[in-house]
């Protein structure tokens, strides 16, 4: 192991000390208790540390939010791993992956849906900042789609707009949920059907032509 490499090791090592320090006073007090000098004190390290380490605590939420979407997709290549059909393995990992967030008590804190806990800045993670969220889930799925060996009927540019519809679907029914996991994610299952039998069926009329 070089240098660099050792202390890159030990960089992220104390990053997921912090961020289990602050998960760790979310699960006991909720959001609004969470300060850089108690997570210093838990981790024995400097504030100016956290600081340096995760900036300031809006950005302490981002890397949680982060590190919480490792979880999901975790669930979302297990789930589409396991289905040879991609409607069905897309719709099982959005049952999964809203069923997660159900429990998800980071979740829960940012949405707002816990008792006390409501922040404008938080709720933006996950809606008109949710970016980097969307692109790395984004990247997850097509590999998923990808490594599955499915034959579908859609360019590259239409593939990457029907993974990011399904992703910004998921990411809704998780901040507003208006349904149980099982038909919300059908109806996200059933909305990428009928995208690939749209597409589908462009594809053979114009062979045909």
């Amino acid at each position: 192991m070089t240098v660099t490499t050792y202390r890159s090791s030990v960089q992220g090592h104390l990053r997921d000390r912090l961020l289990d320090a602050a998960q760790a006073q979310i699960e006991a007090r909720g959001w609004s208790s969470v300060t850089m000098s108690r997570i210093a004190d838990v981790v024995g390290v400097s504030r100016q540390t956290v600081y340096n380490e995760l900036g300031t605590k809006r950005q302490l939420a981002e890397h949680l939010a982060m590190r919480e979407l490792g979880r999901f997709l975790d669930v979302v290549r297990d789930r589409m791993a396991a289905e040879p059909d991609l409607v069905d393995g897309v719709t099982a990992a959005c049952e999964g992956v809203l069923e997660l967030g159900e429990r998800s008590l980071l979740v829960r804190t940012i949405v707002g849906s816990v008792p006390g806990e409501h922040d404008p800045d938080l709720i933006s993670i996950l809606t008109v900042e949710s970016g980097e969220i969307i692109e790395t889930a984004k990247v997850a799925v097509a590999a998923c789609i990808v490594d599955g060996g499915h034959d579908l009927p859609l360019t590259e540019r239409e593939l990457d707009v029907a993974v990011e519809s399904v992703v910004r679907l998921v990411l809704s029914a998780i901040t507003r949920p208006s349904k149980l996991p099982a038909e919300a994610a059908a109806d996200i299952g059933w909305i990428l059907a009928l995208a690939l039998r749209g597409a589908q069926h462009g594809a053979e009329r114009g062979a045909r032509g």
